[in-house]
């Protein structure tokens, strides 16, 4: 892995590229699915690794169980260049497909990173990828490929071959329709973007946000970080770089962005409390489970609106108010929590110590501003909970 790192690392210096500083846009062909890319399908290709083993590594890219501590996992092929802004988690990928004569988009992850070697052992691990290749081998199309079983499960091994990508978890959207893209998507003189499955085709985050439209809110954090990050322009195609001039991040803002009477706080109330109560229930569960395991006494949920009290045999009673988050988007979860907890600790359980739970690790300046108002924290960290104890 550290001579691929140095390998990408000196091509990138020979193109030109700065892919520490800036981010990358990219749309990306993968095949058509009949099932909404919730596992093999089977697919009919012409040519390249679908073709040869009669499965792609993308088919499993709507399957929402693919996730890993705080990232979603999925599949792409990939080039030395988008490796390259991947290093540093600074390159995102439209995802299409061609059905018939038409392409649609069929995803979007951005802030993607590869997956490391030992990654990739842990991600496989956890996700059984294993015991998967019985699943594949029931298609005909992959039977057709190989002379018998053990000639399959010498290829898939431990399906570590088809977890290329990780992204955080809000920075990922698979369509559950896939959105028809118009003959000419971008410019007159070209009908459609790349498709060919080996390739891609680099676009300005300004061009991404045309061909999604309206497919997703205005205070999307997929769109915010096509609007704010800065992009390389030297992974643009010449030709296309002299169609036109790109966008400032201030141009994207005031041509893209969320009208202004819409607060961050706002949307934090309408992205992470309306839309995310799988994933309240989740932590919640994790939580309780952790409570039992480290033996907590008179341990109550969801009792007077209070997501969790217990009794900690050395420091007492608590009473814990839960948020789901993703690493760094803890801040308005954070200040949510805080009226929430005080309210509680005043007009339903004085006696006991007020604590936050949080989905990921937060700010040093959030665990600041808690120790200044005598709230404890705790956080989901490798499935396992840390905490800051007053």
């Amino acid at each position: 892995m550290l001579r691929f790192v140095h390998e990408i690392r000196r091509q990138a210096r020979e193109w030109e590229l700065e892919p520490k500083l800036k981010c990358a846009l990219a749309t990306k062909p993968v095949l058509w699915s009949t099932n909404g890319y919730t596992g093999p399908c089977g697919p009919k290709v012409v040519g390249g690794f679908v073709s040869k083993y009669g499965y792609g590594a993308e088919e499993w890219n709507n399957d929402h169980d693919r996730v890993w501590k705080d990232y979603r996992i999925f599949h792409t092929e990939t080039s030395g260049k988008l490796d390259a802004f991947a290093e540093f988690a600074h390159l995102g990928l439209i995802m299409t497909a061609m059905h018939g004569d038409v392409q649609y988009i069929v995803g979007i992850a951005c802030g993607i990173s590869y997956n490391t070697d030992s990654e990739t052992s842990a991600i496989a691990k956890h996700l059984t990828l294993r015991s998967i290749g019985k699943e594949i081998w029931k298609l005909e199309s992959v039977r057709a490929k190989f002379k018998d079983r053990a000639a399959f499960d010498a290829n898939w091994g431990t399906g570590q071959h088809t977890i290329r990508w990780k992204c955080p978890i809000q920075l990922y959207h698979w369509f559950d329709k896939p959105l028809a893209l118009p003959k000419h998507p971008l410019r007159e003189d070209k009908l459609v973007l790349a498709k060919m499955h080996g390739g891609y085709q680099a676009i300005r985050p300004e061009d991404g946000l045309k061909l999604l439209g309206d497919a997703l809110p205005l205070d999307h954090p997929i769109r915010e970080w096509l609007i704010n990050n800065d992009f390389d322009e030297a992974f643009i195609n010449p030709k296309d770089r002299k169609q036109s001039k790109p966008l400032t991040p201030k141009q994207r803002r005031d041509r893209f962005s969320a009208p202004a009477a819409l607060s961050p706080y706002e949307r934090y109330l309408q992205e992470r409390i309306i839309r995310v109560d799988p994933a309240h229930g989740k932590l919640e569960a994790k939580f309780h489970a952790f409570l039992e395991r480290e033996g907590m006494r008179d341990v109550t949920k969801n009792i007077g609106g209070i997501d969790a009290a217990f009794t900690c045999p050395k420091r007492g009673s608590f009473i814990a108010e839960l948020k789901p988050t993703t690493n760094g988007e803890t801040r308005f979860a954070v200040r949510m929590a805080v009226g929430q907890i005080l309210e509680y600790r005043h007009f339903v359980r004085p006696e006991a110590k007020p604590l936050i739970v949080l989905g990921s690790p937060p700010s040093t300046d959030d665990l600041s501003f808690l120790r200044t108002l005598g709230i404890a924290c705790g956080w989901l960290s490798d499935e396992q909970f840390d905490f800051v104890w007053l």
